[in-house]
């Protein structure tokens, strides 16, 4: 029939199919080995992102472990290799959140009160930025709410701060003291609901470590809410005893 004669033989178009298939198996071969190229590429950078970070943490770590205020050139270097990270990732939650307590750190040994109040709204900063890539994180929370007690922001992302930061990270020894200082530094301004979440942290905080706890709370003259605490009483019993007294006189 006229119709057949357009019709391609039978061995050539398997032969068409075929040499689709190597073209189609030589792209795909191409686009594999970029993808694992750039995959590659990806790694090295976040890896070596977090080997700075891993080396900046080790220097706060020095002087932390001493219990002793760090030298303004060991601050220095631990802020080198923050930045160092910030070359590979610019926005490195590790590194933002390291170098906003880093900011603390030098706001706290600062004289300057126009330096302290920059350094401090630079971890505000960092903070916020961090807990975009990490919102669960509870140290985030609490240091943000420290942050912004420092600059006297009393207001609702304080308080979330706060809650998210109990909510998270309950029994967390360090999350448990920064909340607890917040706090009180901040109570008239707390609803009943966050008072009691304080209070309850007070309770937990007995568990292991009663002695930090204490210090935040006599600093702040409420030894009504450690007092009935059982763990409390055996390190606090003269104050709970000349507290109980001087509430008495007054009544």
């Amino acid at each position: 029939m006229e119709g057949s004669r357009l019709l391609p033989p039978l061995g050539s178009a398997r032969a068409g199919r075929q040499e689709s298939a190597r073209r189609w198996g030589k792209a795909g071969g191409v686009a594999l080995f970029i993808l694992l190229a750039l995959t590659a590429v990806e790694c090295a950078r976040l890896g070596a992102a977090g080997l700075f970070v891993q080396f900046a943490q080790s220097e706060v770590d020095r002087w932390t472990a001493a219990s002793r205020t760090p030298r303004l050139a060991e601050v220095r270097l631990a802020a080198k290799y923050f930045m160092d990270s910030f070359d590979y990732v610019s926005d490195n939650p590790w590194a933002l959140e390291g170098m906003g307590a880093l900011d603390v750190t030098r706001m706290r040994a600062s004289r300057i009160p126009r330096e302290a109040l920059a350094y401090t709204r630079d971890a505000r900063v960092r903070f916020r930025q961090a807990l975009l890539q990490r919102p669960t994180s509870p140290f985030l929370w609490a240091n943000l709410a420290l942050t912004k007690l420092y600059l006297d922001e009393i207001d609702d992302e304080l308080l979330t701060a706060l809650r998210q930061a109990n909510a998270l990270g309950p029994w967390e020894p360090t999350v448990q003291q920064t909340a607890l200082f917040v706090g009180l530094a901040v109570w008239r301004d707390l609803d009943p609901d966050l008072q009691q979440t304080l209070v309850r942290n007070v309770e937990r905080g007995a568990a292991r470590n009663a002695q930090e706890m204490l210090k935040i709370v006599k600093s702040f003259g409420r030894f009504d809410l450690v007092c009935a605490i059982d763990q409390y009483k055996a390190i606090a019993g003269p104050e709970c005893r000349k507290a109980a007294a001087s509430g008495e006189s007054k009544q």
